[in-house]
C-alpha cells in the first residue's frame, strides 16, 4: 500500500468520524431544545451548521494523525543488529 493510499484512508475516515459527531451532537440538540422554540428554519440552519462544524472537527482529526505519523519516525529506536555468527 502506497503512503498515498494511507493519507486517503486518513482522510476519508476522519471526515466521517467528523460528520457523525456533527450529526450525534444535532440529534442531542434536538432532544435538548423545546420543540415550541425550534423553527424548522433553526432546525435546518442548526443542522448545516453541525455538519460543518463536525466537518471542520474531522479536518483536525485528520491533521494530528498525519502530524502523528509523520513524528512517529523520529522516535522509533535503533534497530538490532544480527548476532554475529558463530565460528
Amino acid at each position: 500500500m502506497s503512503k498515498l493510499v494511507g493519507v486517503i484512508i486518513l482522510l476519508v475516515g476522519s471526515m466521517a468520524i467528523g460528520v457523525l459527531s456533527g450529526n450525534l451532537f444535532f440529534r442531542l440538540c434536538t432532544n435538548t431544545v423545546p420543540p415550541a422554540v425550534l423553527t424548522s428554519f433553526n432546525k435546518g440552519t442548526a443542522h448545516a451548521a453541525f455538519i460543518t462544524y463536525g466537518l471542520g472537527f474531522g479536518l483536525c482529526v485528520f491533521l494530528w494523525g498525519l502530524v502523528a505519523v509523520i513524528c512517529a519516525r523520529f522516535f522509533q529506536g535503533k534497530r538490532p543488529q544480527a548476532a554475529a555468527p558463530l565460528r
